[in-house]
């Protein structure tokens, strides 16, 4: 059975969605200006107070790689890593719109028999020249799961065939409608495009001995796992010289050294800043912290199939403890969030529902407010009604979720319920993210589209183990994630998204906590120029920081 589970869950953009879902894309001028890439040419200006073409612009992230193959480890540093340096057929602009990257155009019938028209005169980063078969094979190798665990989740058991159908033209062709397949083929989705030569020789793809190889505007020059990685312009890149010569990635997994590095300007940008340290960093001489929307999801997931959470009233006394409020306009978040009524936020609808109806709605799907007296009432009629232990874990780079993972043991203690707070590597949270291990789990997701059924699809596909972080099964779920998968426009999506959320939280199968934001940092000489939360996934994103 395909493993389902979203790995990739940690996302920090927006995406607006601008294209209809049937019908033929717009046709576009070839060059990255015309279609509006923030990866779009703007020349070699050699100026800057601190950063300028010719010296790296470096950038602090916190947490840490093991692979820079998004097909292995699809985490979001991987995504942000990667996009510089690999493209899919389609990319995002500064808008959030989809254009032409590797595809020039494309159109379909009915949502079903998806064409693609491959760009010409683009060459690899090896030196080799695109063609269709590497897309065909980079598509075959994404679906495989073994071959690709980390995106295999995009390309689901309804696309039935891809085939190259002319010098320049790939056809896949789906089981039925599928609207939202055009976003699994950009690079914020489950492809990004290699030759294939290179993927079929490889012997680890993006180790530090087989960096990957891609189309984008940066080449991979050297990768230190737990360390750094290095990027050079790609001179060749289709969408003209990129201005800046040299990125590097330092990774941090300590956010204390990371402050200090920013604080001796060892780093010129850091991206995901903790909440509870913007302060500090916004102390520091000449420099910025930006707060941005990010509709990140963050919430609890409970697995029915690990006692004591097999039952009901013990997942309903834990939803009931959790002080949404507190978490986001306390000492934690500081107001920098939302609390949160349901998985998706009420932007995820914003392709179809203005806001403020979305958030109505939302608001009406079962959900638990905080309230002691009725977790007690609700443990009372449980298995384990005089209380139990169990053990939450939180990723590192996520410091908010272990400050309200302790905000919630200490109300759980009054229940007689302990629960260990442990801190993990953001890598192997990702591992461990559903596997069946855990009664309680962090569920940390960003989606990358507008779609309104985006997340629900992966995390209320309620066939069964495998399918959702939860491993829960409910056949009504099932079928309306199903209608989810097949819907013919966005808009057909939000009543079955809705119902879902609805059936999950009813059972408290999903403990929404709180819609997040997202903080940068950057220092005073490095000058951040049209930056928004849609940015990251472009394919040349770093020239948005330096003028």
């Amino acid at each position: 059975m395909k493993k389902r589970i979203a790995v990739a869950v940690v996302f920090v953009l927006v995406f607006v969605f601008a294209l209809s879902a049937c019908g033929k894309s717009p046709a576009t001028d070839d060059s990255a200006q015309a279609t509006g890439d923030p990866g779009a040419a703007s020349g070699d200006t050699g100026e800057g107070a601190g950063v300028g073409a010719l010296a790296p612009l470096v950038i602090g992230v916190a947490g840490s790689l093991s692979s820079l193959d998004v097909n292995q480890e699809a985490g979001i540093l991987n995504y942000y890593i990667a996009a510089i340096a690999q493209e899919g057929l389609v990319g995002v602009n500064n808008e959030g719109e989809l254009i032409p990257t590797l595809a020039t155009a494309w159109e379909d019938e009915d949502a079903t028999v998806w064409t693609f028209t491959i760009r010409e005169g683009v060459t690899f980063s090896d030196g080799t020249p695109l063609t269709a078969d590497d897309v065909v094979y980079s598509i075959e190798n994404a679906m495989d799961p073994e071959k690709s665990p980390g995106v295999a989740i995009y390309f689901p058991d309804y696309v039935q065939s891809v085939e190259q159908s002319g010098d320049r033209e790939v056809v896949i062709t789906l089981d039925g409608p599928h609207a939202s397949f055009i976003t699994n083929v950009s690079n914020t989705g489950g492809l990004l495009v290699r030759p294939r030569a290179w993927g079929e020789s490889a012997a680890a793809p993006g180790s530090p001995q087989d960096l990957i190889v891609g189309t984008g505007p940066y080449t991979a020059a050297e990768f230190e796992p737990g360390s750094h990685v290095t990027f050079l312009a790609n001179e060749n890149w289709w969408g003209g010289k990129p201005e800046l010569q040299q990125i590097r990635f330092d990774f941090f997994a300590d956010e204390n050294t990371r402050l200090l590095a920013f604080t001796q300007g060892d780093i010129d940008f850091a991206l995901n800043v903790p909440v509870d340290q913007s302060e500090q960093w916004s102390k520091v001489d000449g420099a910025q912290v930006d707060f941005l929307n990010d509709r990140n999801y963050y919430g609890l997931t409970f697995d029915p199939g690990v006692a004591p959470f097999d039952d009901e009233h013990v997942r309903k006394a834990v939803a009931y403890a959790i002080d949404k409020e507190g978490i986001v306009n306390g000492s934690i978040l500081k107001g920098h969030g939302t609390p949160a009524t349901a998985i998706p936020s009420p932007e995820q609808f914003a392709v179809a529902l203005e806001v403020d109806v979305a958030a109505a709605q939302l608001a009406e799907v079962t959900h638990y407010d905080f309230d002691l007296e009725a977790a007690k009432a609700e443990l009372a009629q449980s298995s384990v009604p005089d209380g139990f232990e169990t053990t939450i874990t939180y990723p590192d780079s996520y410091p908010t979720t272990g400050q309200a993972s302790l905000v919630l043991a200490e109300a759980l203690s009054g229940l007689g319920i302990t629960l260990n707070v442990q801190e993990i590597p953001l890598d192997q949270w990702l591992n461990e993210v559903g596997n069946g291990e855990q009664g309680v789990a962090w569920m940390i997701y960003g989606p990358t589209t507008l779609e309104p059924g985006e997340i629900t699809m992966w995390l209320l596909d309620a066939q069964g183990p495998g399918y959702n972080p939860a491993n829960w099964t409910d056949e009504e779920v099932a079928a309306l994630t199903a209608e989810v998968f097949s819907a013919p426009n966005f808009e057909a999506q939000i009543a079955p998204t809705i119902e879902s959320n609805s059936i999950a939280q009813e059972q408290a199968i999903y403990a929404p906590v709180w819609w997040g934001q997202a903080a940068i940092a950057y220092q005073s000489y490095t000058q951040v120029k049209d930056y928004n939360s849609m940015s990251l996934l472009g394919s040349n994103w770093p020239q948005l920081f330096v003028a």
